[in-house]
């Protein structure tokens, strides 16, 4: 039987009332539009507020460093719903930080479990194990003649910790040393390294305060490694008189070196050796004149103290003060810079690295 296409014209379909109370006509397309769009806004404007309300002490400092000026966000301080944004937000970094060498020590535990337990054989161990007893008397004998011939070296001993603190050049060096003592000597180490700090504005981040509360919770630290210097060359509070110390000023010198001496008399009063690692040359050729002016006050104030100083532009082999990306060793030509100038790329971290861990003398038990 032929399947009809008509349309069907069955009257006895059931029939739905029409809800009279809605009307989609009295609400055009364009006011459904821009009631969306309002509603986006608001919560952009909600998200950027909170990540303002947060992140204050990075904006803070950002623009303190950039404009040379306080913020207009500290107007805003003589409210503790505010204050307590910033809080938070130090909170968040600290536990960022925990959090991150948590998974750093996490990530050691399980190579060096499968090290020990699959990656090599018995034969492999047992022959590892007799290299080791017979060289543990020459470095018994060695650590005894290093003991008696000088003061000078930086030993780390069983149980002993080295201190990182720095900016963000010491952010990239840092990690490398880290895992070398862990991996190779079970030392620990504290790394309270952060990016965008130096000693120029200590309301931002007070290394010399910082040094010495760690120093005092934590008598295993022996070492203290610093590098800090790029964002350090701008006119900077005077601690002593109020105002501004105009850079490249003796007063600026004088300024800088008396949070240098802080910092070294903190570390003699705990009987901590200092490491300090000197700033590199930059792309930048205003940026490179002002480290090669902030080196030598550095050095002046070093060379005061028992202090041992690393030269990152010698170590890069850069030390014309001229910058270069490259390093040209064993006829190869090996980028040490990354692409902005300033920082270092792994490569470049990784010689930084190796030069801090030549300066340390390791006795185990």
């Amino acid at each position: 039987m032929p399947i009809s296409k008509q349309p069907s014209t069955d009257n006895n379909l059931p029939t739905y009332p029409t809800a009279k109370h809605i009307n989609l006509d009295d609400y055009p397309v364009d006011y459904m539009h821009s009631k969306s769009y309002s509603y986006l806004l608001a919560v952009l404007c909600f998200f950027a507020a909170l990540c303002l309300w947060v992140m204050q002490n990075s904006v803070n400092a950002y623009y303190l460093q950039t404009y040379h000026k306080d913020s207009p966000l500290l107007y805003l301080n003589k409210f503790n719903a505010w204050k307590k944004g910033g809080e938070i937000g130090n909170q968040l970094y600290a536990w960022h930080g925990q959090l991150t060498d948590n998974i750093v020590n996490k990530n050691q535990q399980v190579v060096d479990y499968f090290n020990k337990n699959f990656a090599y054989t018995p034969q492999y161990l047992a022959k590892q194990q007799l290299i080791q007893s017979n060289q543990a008397p020459k470095a018994q004998d060695q650590a005894s003649n290093i003991q008696a011939s000088t003061t000078d070296a930086y030993i780390l001993r069983t149980g002993d910790e080295i201190f990182f603190a720095g900016d963000s050049m010491m952010q990239g060096v840092a990690p490398h040393v880290q895992q070398y003592l862990q991996k190779n000597y079970n030392i620990k180490s504290v790394n309270l390294s952060k990016q965008s700090t130096g000693l120029a504005y200590p309301s931002l981040f007070n290394w010399p305060k910082t040094i010495e509360e760690t120093l005092a919770n934590n008598a295993n630290i022996k070492i203290l490694a610093v590098f800090l210097g790029p964002n350090d060359p701008w006119d900077m509070p005077d601690l002593t008189n109020g105002g501004q110390l105009k850079f490249q000023t003796p007063q600026w010198e004088a300024g800088y070196q008396a949070r240098m001496a802080s910092i070294l008399n903190t570390a003699k009063n705990y009987g901590v050796k200092v490491i300090w690692i000197t700033p590199p040359n930059m792309k930048k050729a205003k940026l490179n004149e002002q480290m090669i002016y902030l080196t030598a006050v550095m050095k002046t104030e070093l060379q005061r103290h028992d202090v041992k100083v690393l030269d990152a532009r010698e170590l890069l082999g850069t030390s014309n003060d001229i910058y270069n990306d490259y390093l040209v060793k064993d006829g190869k030509s090996i980028k040490m810079r990354s692409s902005d100038g300033i920082h270092f790329s792994v490569q470049g971290q990784k010689l930084i690295a190796k030069a801090l861990q030549d300066e340390l003398t390791i006795i185990t038990d």
